[in-house]
């Protein structure tokens, strides 16, 4: 049979291998997962050393939509648009220091477990039940859909199923497949299906223990392809030094070129600079004022519900052997997540402005928005692409995407009194990373490249699937249902949560169109969660109703501002329930929502009785957190001191900030200031990693 996709008998080979080789671990460890019920499905036997622990968590960040969205953020805000989640060095390395290692010595299954622990009594209870819903439904979801519609992006160039399975047998699907059921498209939705698929295979078989493993190998093919196609892109321009001096050429200082959407260009300046400059009133690179890029650093990085590690990062730590494995597998996630995948992005993303350079691509938009209104403006191989894109000879349609506008919004363009939707091609910087794939790579990488995009997407949807059916399986079955269940029947109950939350995942992803909205939604709803998740670790005065308040509240003012939204619109000249004086920008909007619900569920702590003495004596024996408990940790101080965990604190945040820079300045051919910094790095992650270890050398001692 004939085929028209551009991948290889090689490139659908590897991709063949990495799915069944996925599967293979499921089968290999399943005997292993279904021992000791939801501990042994859910913790892997709490069992795992650092280098697996902090691997998995890294590969599950890496999710396939990732790359896109750095490449997207570059053409934008330029390198320095990556500080959307540079600024979350500062949480990831608080987290490391001060709570780590309690998640391990807590010896809890889900991070909602940890309230009945800390708190006790109905309220806890409550708070377990309704933040085990949350996380394994709403929240789990939003993520999903995110994760998603990224792979989908990736998939569309390459995946040409009806070439694969002929079209009787294509259409024949597509006929009886539910259309709301579709993602984007009838061959992304085959992809999707397909990943989702073995994925949930291994997943169920094997439990977070077969997820740990595969995410090794996963990460590391992911890794190493997106260093191999930063170089081979870097190599199409010339080389580095070619490459900084043709980004200046095409993005000269001062330029005036703007999108089709009115967008200017940024300058080769503006593009490469590792830290927003602040030039027009204040308002920054970023496109956010200088007030929101200060709140990211001094307040948004504490006021996330994650600054604790909530989530698939707890679940990952409470798998390691002892708390001193969870330690260093967090400081290798933070070494990993930002020294080692910031830079092949960052430098693919520059490399995409040079081999589709902005200006091009925005006549090419144009061009073939001309030919939609009027075939007489099409060429042969403008009329070839639109009819198909996988044999599409013109390089840059790889960038454009339909989309319907209101005709009075297009420039230039005659319009009736009453204005009419018409259909555009307009620009998708993200689609860059994949157009590198197809247009750098020689044979063979294609689908290694391709295999390790959906490795990522496939790492990422794995933890997601585990981490909600941990919460159906522990806080639900086991702990309401049945609290008698033998081990056996825990793990086929976790199976077939594993099942419905994936089933249920893909369903609610289909109905999610805006990722931006999104991102802003689940930004509002951890924002209220923040100061409560400190709280119950450093002070001995918090209780349930701190963070069931303190939740409440930030839930219902987020929903309530994404509903507005999503309906009737804000007023005039506001984009939030907030007054515009009080917020301009999605970042804003987060951190008032964090401050009313902080400040709401500190007034109710107060207002309702303190945890028993008992209760508080429970926790601190199990564990020995530091910070503020009026005595009752006497006899169980925690391992380090509160002083000694700022000092670590500050040292490891210096320390990665300047290892990554470090890495950025060599790359920009500044060699002297890359290798100063690298330097200062390794000082100091040996002096942090040396000085937290002393606490499992003296304990080995005794």
């Amino acid at each position: 049979m004939e085929t028209t996709t551009i991948l290889t008998i090689l490139d659908w080979t590897l991709i063949a291998l990495l799915l069944l080789f996925s599967l293979s671990v499921g089968f290999f460890v399943k005997d292993q997962a279904s021992e000791g019920g939801v501990e042994g499905f859910f913790a892997a036997g709490r069992n795992m050393r650092w280098y697996f622990l902090g691997t998995s968590i890294v590969a599950t960040t890496f999710a396939s939509d990732t790359p896109l969205a750095i490449t997207g953020w570059i053409a934008k805000y330029g390198i320095a648009g990556n500080w959307f989640w540079w600024g979350s060095v500062i949480s990831t390395v608080a987290m490391t220091v001060f709570f780590a290692r309690k998640w391990r010595t807590s010896g809890v299954l889900t991070d909602t477990e940890i309230t009945e622990l800390r708190y006790g009594g109905r309220p806890a209870t409550v708070l377990r039940t309704f933040k085990a819903f949350l996380n394994s439904t709403f929240v789990n979801f939003i993520i999903l859909g995110w994760v998603f519609a990224g792979m989908a992006k990736i998939s569309e160039p390459f995946m040409d199923w009806e070439a694969l399975l002929g079209p009787t047998f294509y259409y024949g699907m597509e006929a009886l497949y539910p259309s709301f059921l579709i993602f984007h498209t009838f061959d992304n939705t085959i992809t999707i299906w397909l990943l989702v698929s073995v994925t949930l295979g291994y997943s169920a078989m094997g439990g977070l223990r077969a997820v740990i493993f595969t995410d090794l190998v996963q990460f590391t093919l992911a890794m190493v392809m997106s260093i191999l196609l930063s170089w081979f892109a870097v190599q199409h321009i010339g080389g580095l030094e070619a490459t900084w001096s043709q980004l200046a050429e095409l993005y000269p200082k001062g330029g005036t070129a703007a999108s089709t959407t009115g967008e200017i260009f940024l300058s080769y300046e503006q593009i490469s600079a590792f830290v927003p400059s602040f030039e027009q009133g204040g308002i920054s690179s970023l496109g956010i004022p200088f007030s929101a890029f200060m709140l990211t650093l001094g307040f948004l990085w504490w006021s996330n519900g994650n600054v604790d590690g909530s989530g698939y990062i707890a679940q990952r730590l409470y798998t390691a052997k002892d708390g001193g494995e969870a330690e260093k597998g967090a400081i290798w996630y933070g070494v990993a997540n930002f020294l080692l995948r910031s830079w092949p992005w960052a430098i693919a993303g520059v490399a995409a402005l040079i081999i589709y350079p902005r200006g091009d691509i925005n006549s090419m938009a144009e061009d073939f928005t001309q030919c939609l209104n009027d075939k007489t403006m099409c060429s042969v191989e403008m009329t070839n692409c639109m009819e198909d894109r996988y044999q599409c000879p013109i390089k840059g349609f790889a960038l454009l995407y339909r989309v319907d506008v209101d005709s009075n919004s297009i420039e230039g363009k005659q319009v009736a009194t009453k204005a009419e939707t018409v259909e555009v091609y307009r620009e998708d910087r993200e689609r860059g990373y994949p157009a590198l794939l197809r247009d750098v790579l020689p044979a063979g990488l294609v689908g290694l490249a391709l295999a390790s995009l959906m490795a990522a997407f496939m790492s990422t949807i794995s933890t997601h699937i585990n981490w909600g059916a941990s919460y159906i399986a522990n806080d639900f079955y086991y702990r309401f249902v049945n609290p008698n269940a033998s081990d056996k029947k825990l793990t086929l109950v976790s199976r077939i949560s594993t099942v419905i939350i994936t089933l249920s995942g893909v369903y609610v992803a289909t109905f999610i169109d805006n990722i931006g909205s999104m991102w802003e939604l689940w930004g509002g709803l951890m924002a209220g969660l923040g100061l409560p998740h400190l709280l119950r670790w450093l002070w001995w005065r918090a209780n349930a109703w701190t963070e069931i308040s303190g939740m409440a509240i930030g839930f219902s003012l987020a929903f309530f501002n994404y509903i507005v939204g999503q309906t009737s619109g804000f007023a005039e000249s506001q984009m939030s329930i907030f007054p515009i004086e009080m917020a301009s920008h999605p970042i804003h909007v987060i951190c008032w929502i964090s401050l009313v619900a902080g400040s709401f569920s500190l007034a109710i702590t107060f207002l309702t009785p303190q945890v028993s003495d008992e209760q508080l004596k429970k926790f601190v024996a199990k564990v020995r957190p530091m910070g503020f408990w009026k005595g009752h940790n006497v006899g169980f101080d925690s391992e380090r001191s509160f002083g000694q965990s700022i000092f670590y604190f500050f040292l490891g945040t210096f320390a990665i900030y300047a290892g990554m820079f470090g890495i950025g300045y060599l790359l920009r051919l500044e060699y002297l200031i890359g290798i100063s910094l690298l330097g200062i790095f390794s000082v100091m992650i040996y002096i942090m990693v040396k000085g937290m270890a002393k606490i499992d050398n003296q304990q080995s001692l005794e």
